[in-house]
């Protein structure tokens, strides 16, 4: 199996960059695949050990793992193009003519808001800013659990840890100390 799959990356990662090569950049497609494959390769790997001795009734390991990936892949650019959607025909209705007013009062506080955010998510470690992100993509945490190989609990732990280590950074700076490297 370990050669099928270093047969199948490339493919993948091939048909990763031809699909996000209209509206998206080759890190991003990059990343996207490499998420989808780990979740593919645990999820295969896991299926074969439950199997035991009639593991071997797959008989070509590169073409099904590639047709998993294409599964997982299209599944979740339908998710994601549910979402974008939705999010599109929410903003076509507003009348910004009629909030104008408010806008103005608000975009300092939001900039101020976006610009702690960054600063925070910048201290995070890498874990935690990807489940941070998720999160506000808007991904379950079922969905975030399921793709980390994790439970839901201990994905929210984990989450919560490296959060209390990004504020006790922060707490460390304001107060003057030096800032620990996240990793």
């Amino acid at each position: 199996m370990p050669r099928s799959c270093q047969m199948a990356w490339p493919r993948a990662l091939a048909h990763a960059a031809r699909e996000f090569g209209r509206d998206g950049s080759s890190r991003e497609s990059e990343a996207l695949a490499a998420d989808i494959w780990e979740a593919v390769l645990r999820s295969v790997a896991k299926a074969l050990q439950r199997k035991g001795e009639f593991a071997s009734s797959v008989g070509n390991f590169e073409s099904y793992l590639l047709a998993a990936f294409h599964h997982r892949f299209h599944r979740f650019q339908k998710i994601e193009h549910a979402r974008r959607e939705m999010f599109q025909s929410g903003s076509e209705s507003l009348d910004l003519g009629l909030i104008e007013g408010a806008l103005d009062t608000e975009w300092v506080s939001e900039l101020e808001r976006a610009i702690t955010i960054r600063q925070i998510t910048s201290r995070m470690d890498g874990w935690t800013r990807k489940v941070w992100r998720a999160r506000q993509l808007g991904y379950t945490w079922k969905e975030i659990s399921s793709w980390l190989g994790v439970t839901e609990q201990q994905a929210k732990m984990k989450f919560q840890y490296g959060l209390e280590k990004t504020r006790q950074s922060i707490v460390r700076v304001l107060k003057g100390g030096k800032p620990k490297e996240s990793k």
